[in-house]
């Protein structure tokens, strides 16, 4: 090799080592006072968070921490949601002016636009699977500004920083209705679906019964209406009897 085909690899060499990897941007949301918005960046003013979520100018941006202390931000302040992406929107005359707090923030992710909080930022696939409610053998992706997010695997380490949004796939969730076991693909149902469902896969009930939501301890929830939505948790169980009978 000459002198100058050298020198052409190597500067190539040198560009290709230190030249920025390129990855699609994650996507972002906060759970403001339990309702959902998906943000256009991770990093925002706290003002254009609460123009984005149509809030009022009457009102500040609050961190939620897990502590009576929340933080609460000028309007101009440059908000990193990586740093907990769960607020409340709080009148002015009533916002604390805190400014730091030593616990931790509370931390909302998200999948197929359903949210669970937690305090731990790094997860596994796994972990994050049974956070959201979702069954092992789902498939879980982050999901990107692009049409090829990136499957988690379940041993995987996964940070909140890195985006907290997902979608899942091939899902298949089982829960039981009379103890039997009764198969959906979606988590979003109502209660009426859940009996027709049911009585599509063999369970032995009317459509006239009432549908309670199992405790843990076993003991029933409140009745859930035909026209109830109802989010659907892998493992969820239920019970549905006649109207006369809520024993």
């Amino acid at each position: 090799m000459d002198t100058q085909n050298k020198h052409q690899s190597g500067h190539s060499d040198a560009v290709a080592k230190h030249a920025p990897e390129c990855h699609p941007a994650s996507k972002w949301a906060i759970v403001l006072g339990d309702r959902l918005f998906p943000m256009p960046r991770r990093k925002l003013t706290a003002r254009d968070i609460l123009d984005q979520t149509g809030t009022a100018k009457e009102f500040v941006l609050v961190r939620d921490y897990e502590s009576p202390h929340d933080v609460a931000f000028d309007d101009n302040a440059l908000v990193d949601l990586a740093d907990g992406n769960v607020f409340l929107p709080t009148p002015r005359c009533e916002a604390t002016p805190q400014r730091h707090c030593a616990a931790p923030a509370k931390l909302a992710f998200v999948c197929d636009d359903l949210w669970e909080v937690t305090l731990i930022g790094q997860q596994t696939g796994h972990s994050l699977k049974r956070l959201l409610g979702l069954p092992d053998d789902a498939e879980l992706l982050r999901d990107f500004e692009s049409p090829n997010d990136q499957p988690i695997r379940d041993e995987e380490t996964t940070m909140f920083a890195d985006g907290p949004v997902f979608t899942a796939r091939r899902l298949t969730l089982t829960v039981k209705v009379n103890n039997q076991p009764v198969h959906f693909t979606t988590r979003r149902v109502t209660g009426l679906n859940i009996k027709q469902t049911a009585i599509e896969q063999g369970v032995k009930i009317d459509i006239g019964c009432v549908l309670y939501r199992l405790k843990p301890d076993g003991s029933l929830g409140p009745a859930i209406r035909d026209d109830e939505p109802v989010v659907l948790k892998h493992g969820d169980a239920f019970n549905c009897v006649a109207p006369d009978d809520n024993s």
